[in-house]
């Protein structure tokens, strides 16, 4: 072999080794997450949807708490998962790859909830508001396939397939209110938590 085909080579293996073989602590922390986004946003759909059907109270003082509290703990985890690893090095191929896909949807998101918010205000239209987490779910389902294709884990292709139908079911209820909060509370909980507790298993096998 020429001295170019053997670089080449070492190039390819090299690339490979870097997706099979990173340490599990970025992805614990993707893990610990998602499980904390899909359990309080999860329950606050569903604690919604509770109050809809007239089984929990709905005047002023429960539903701010509701629509506050997911967020504020969330975002305290949020602010503990970045600290703890505030010196932690994202070094690995893969882990890179996913974290561009995973920020870049999280940046489409923030300005898709401006344009869907600004025209939900301008038509009064609760509708138009409904639409903006059935595209957050279609973005989720890409990137999860991305990180399908990446790492080749058949769960991950069920994480994303679970995305997409969940776009799809969404996007079918928008008008029916009740179904639609008890569909996206219920695919929180199993898809987004769900999707956590597996990285943080899988996170303990390589750390």
């Amino acid at each position: 072999m020429t001295d170019a085909e053997n670089e080449t080579l070492h190039d390819n293996l090299t690339f490979v080794r870097a997706l099979v073989s990173e340490g599990g602590q970025v992805q614990a922390s993707a893990g610990a997450a998602f499980l904390t986004g899909g359990l309080c946003y999860g329950v606050q759909c569903l604690l919604n949807w509770a109050q809809i059907m007239g089984w929990l109270p709905g005047g002023t003082g429960p539903s701010l708490f509701v629509g506050i509290a997911p967020t504020v703990i969330f975002l305290v985890a949020i602010c503990i998962l970045f600290w703890r690893d505030r010196k932690n090095r994202q070094e690995g191929v893969a882990t890179r790859a996913l974290s561009a896909a995973f920020g870049s949807a999280g940046l489409a998101n923030i300005f898709m909830v401006a344009v869907f918010g600004y025209n939900a205000f301008l038509e009064k239209s609760l509708t138009v508001w409904l639409f903006y987490p059935v595209v957050v779910c279609a973005f989720q389902g890409a990137v999860w396939y991305i990180a399908y294709m990446i790492r080749r884990k058949l769960w991950l292709a069920g994480v994303s397939a679970g995305w997409f139908a969940t776009t799809l079911a969404l996007g079918l209820l928008v008008h029916q209110t009740q179904s639609y909060i008890l569909i996206l509370g219920l695919a929180l909980l199993v898809i987004m938590g769900g999707s956590g507790y597996g990285l943080l298993q899988s996170a303990r096998k390589r750390i």
